[in-house]
């Protein structure tokens, strides 16, 4: 995986645009939070807290727990790269499924998430979670920045029919729901945004079949090297935590900050599944242990994330058709 520059998430420079508007020395309070913006070894767990602590600290330093409701000042430099496939999609549907596929290249602790039900579009916005508690503010800029972002590529204001916010209820609830301009439900399950369905069809002007089509290659390619396919990111995951037991696809699916549907949908779409993939992981791990020659059956069989030895010998016998002390004897 190519390493991560933060100086290069457009969140990061999102955030500070929010703090300067409030008077805060966005720099200190990012070194204060923990929050390297030059730092390329990128842990996804502490960058999610320091995103949190980063917010925590400028509630406590303006004394404003709605300050996650600030406007920002051009809603689109959060997405960097992805401001180009936004501006050039021919509609608002079409430029929210480009966004869920590639939101990790503004955020990789965030994603979006789009489906219709009935006449309502539900918007996704998901935080991946981290050893903190995750700040409620950063809900409230996701929610205003998508909205204010709608509004900036087609001219017109979108009025949301609800908005869910995992977070728990304001000493002063109002402000949210002014600032959204619906009713605001505070502890939600999931960060939602629904808007009427008919919102989806509403024109981008600078919409350009060609520019979209090539936008779209390039943040493939971006994405690629920043740690390619779902598949792929699915399988370094599934490589770092088999040895933690059983992998369980609501777990990855969190470390990847994205629903356990959106996985399974965006496995499906790039051919695999999910216990393809664990299936396939487990294999090439037990080859490198049987190789080596140093670890029993039964050290395998843990390592592998399989809690019983009779699941790992079944595997075995249709992985290689030799039962594991026979692999291990032949290497």
């Amino acid at each position: 995986m190519k390493p991560m520059l933060m100086s290069d998430v457009g969140w990061c420079k999102a955030m500070k645009d929010v703090f300067t508007q409030n008077g805060l020395d966005a720099d200190a309070l990012f070194n204060e939070a923990g929050l390297v913006v030059g730092d390329v070894d990128v842990d996804l767990p502490e960058l999610t807290d320091a995103f949190s602590r980063a917010w925590a600290l400028a509630v406590n330093k303006t004394h404003n727990p709605a300050i996650g409701l600030t406007k920002p000042t051009h809603p689109l430099v959060s997405l960097g790269v992805l401001s180009h496939v936004v501006l050039a999609a021919s509609d608002v549907r079409s430029a929210l499924q480009s966004l869920a596929r590639f939101t990790h290249l503004a955020s990789p602790t965030a994603s979006v998430e789009m489906r219709v039900v009935g006449e309502r579009c539900q918007i996704g916005l998901q935080i991946m979670p981290g050893r903190l508690p995750v700040a409620p503010q950063r809900y409230d800029y996701l929610g205003v920045t998508c909205l204010r972002g709608i509004h900036w590529v087609t001219g017109r204001e979108v009025r949301p029919l609800v908005f869910h916010h995992p977070g728990p209820e304001p000493a002063h609830p109002e402000l949210w729901r002014e600032a959204f301009g619906c009713p605001v439900v505070f502890n939600a399950a999931e960060c939602i945004l629904e808007l009427p369905a008919h919102e989806l069809s509403q024109p981008i002007p600078t919409a350009d079949p060609t520019v979209s089509d090539l936008c779209e290659r390039i943040a493939a390619q971006i994405a690629e090297a920043q740690g390619g396919s779902v598949s792929v990111r699915v399988r370094q995951v599934l490589m770092k935590h088999l040895s933690k037991g059983d992998p369980r696809r609501e777990t990855v699916a969190a470390t990847l900050c994205m629903s356990e549907r959106t996985l399974q949908r965006r496995l499906t779409e790039e051919g695999t599944s999910f216990a393809e993939l664990v299936d396939e992981v487990r294999r090439e791990a037990a080859e490198r242990y049987f190789r080596h020659g140093d670890f029993s059956p039964t050290e395998i069989t843990f390592a592998l994330g399989f809690s019983d030895p009779s699941n790992f010998y079944r595997a075995c016998k249709r992985w290689f058709g030799r039962s594991p002390s026979n692999m291990r004897c032949t290497g």
